[in-house]
């Protein structure tokens, strides 16, 4: 007797945590048209996808007919399966089918709570799945503009290339002008990055964001230090900017010239002539590393003193010698000697006008010869004249 109590309480008890577990398909019959989210919030000119589910418990397999009922004037309600549009759906037994609602809302329709039904019918059962949309307030129309690195290093002669994320924020797409308000002698350019063609403006699609090549060239005389610049991109009632600095280095600059600015001077062939020249650091950074050439004519002699210019700071100067030697057969007159300086990022080319002059020994010798040749004339002629 106690046996059997004993196994009629177990098997009771097996019993319920079946049921539990996996209840029996008997116990839920019909049709279940079902989404996981029946309530939502868009914003009118908006789009929505909402997954539905339609279920079949026990009954046969069927034709399910699909309709939105309610929707209000004006809005798109379409059921859409594998991707395209569909009026019915065949759900097997015990199974199911997996659509979509597409909702697409006019931008003209107000901020508040609308509700609408999507309805399947089936051969024997219908369902019915209330859907409710509140429209929220449209969002104010809103720029953003960020730069990924505001501050930038380079010379006066380099092109700082700013990268600039402009975002519209808005609901509507938007044409959007580029400005930028630069020093006085600084240039601009605008590209889509990655793009070669210079663009004063472009269209921003609602929630898009586009980098922008912002092209900043300094006036090539700019001094060192840092030069502010502010880009601003301007669309419709709405603006945002960007505030970017070049952060400019000193540049090397220098000239040479000779004693009251002359470039030119005399020499004597075949004498060495001692030539002096001034360089002088006119650039926003030190002159270094200089090293001095020069193109002399063929057979002539030519060296430097110093051998090694030492470094020039901004606004000074440096004396250097050139030791000029004209070939020894150089016939009188002018000859341009060329001549170069080098540093670390900068160089200077002069031509020096050079006046060859005969040396005063030759023309005494010269005069000599001329005597004797007159003596010689004149006592040919009193020789051979008394004859």
């Amino acid at each position: 007797m106690r046996l059997s109590a004993l196994a009629g309480l177990l098997l009771t008890v097996f019993s319920a945590a079946a049921l539990a577990k996996d209840p029996s398909p008997d116990s839920v019959k019909g049709l279940y048209l079902t989404t996981d989210f029946p309530a939502l919030t868009i914003r009118a000119g908006e789009e929505a996808d909402l997954p539905l589910t339609i279920y079949n418990y026990g009954l046969p397999p069927q034709r399910t007919a699909l309709s939105v009922a309610d929707a209000p004037t004006g809005w798109k309600a379409e059921i859409e399966g594998a991707g395209k549009s569909v009026g019915a759906a065949f759900v097997d037994y015990d199974g199911k089918a997996t659509l979509t609602l597409k909702l697409t809302v006019p931008e003209s329709e107000k901020p508040g709570a609308y509700q609408l039904t999507v309805n399947a019918e089936g051969d024997a059962a219908k369902s019915s799945l209330p859907i409710s949309v509140t429209l929220a307030p449209p969002l104010q129309a809103k720029l953003t503009a960020t730069p990924k690195f505001p501050t930038l290093s380079g010379s006066a002669r380099t092109s700082f290339d700013f990268v600039v994320t402009v975002k519209n924020e808005g609901a509507n797409d938007m044409t959007v002008a580029l400005k930028t308000d630069a020093p006085e002698g600084y240039t601009t350019s605008y590209k889509e990055q990655y793009g070669q063609q210079d663009i004063t403006s472009l269209l921003i699609k609602a929630g898009e964001s586009k980098d922008i090549t912002v092209s900043v060239k300094p006036n090539p005389s700019a001094p060192s230090g840092q030069a502010p610049v502010t880009f601003e991109a301007i669309g419709d009632k709405v603006s945002a900017g960007a505030e970017l600095t070049l952060d400019i280095g000193g540049l090397p600059a220098m000239t040479i010239t000779g004693p009251d600015d002359r470039l030119s001077g005399e020499a004597y062939a075949g004498q060495e002539r001692s030539i002096p020249l001034t360089i002088t650091n006119i650039g926003s950074a030190p002159v270094v590393n200089v090293g001095l050439t020069a193109s002399p004519p063929r057979g002539w002699k030519v060296a430097f003193d110093p051998r090694h210019v030492p470094p020039i700071p901004v606004g000074s100067q440096q004396k250097v010698n050139v030791l000029l030697t004209p070939g020894a057969q150089a016939i009188a007159g002018d000859y341009l000697l060329d001549i170069s300086a080098v540093g670390d990022g900068v160089d200077q080319n002069v031509s020096y006008r050079v006046t060859v002059l005969t040396s005063t020994l030759w023309g005494v010798a010269g005069l000599g010869v001329i005597v004797i040749a007159l003596l010689v004339l004149v006592g040919a002629v009193g020789r051979f004249g008394r004859r």
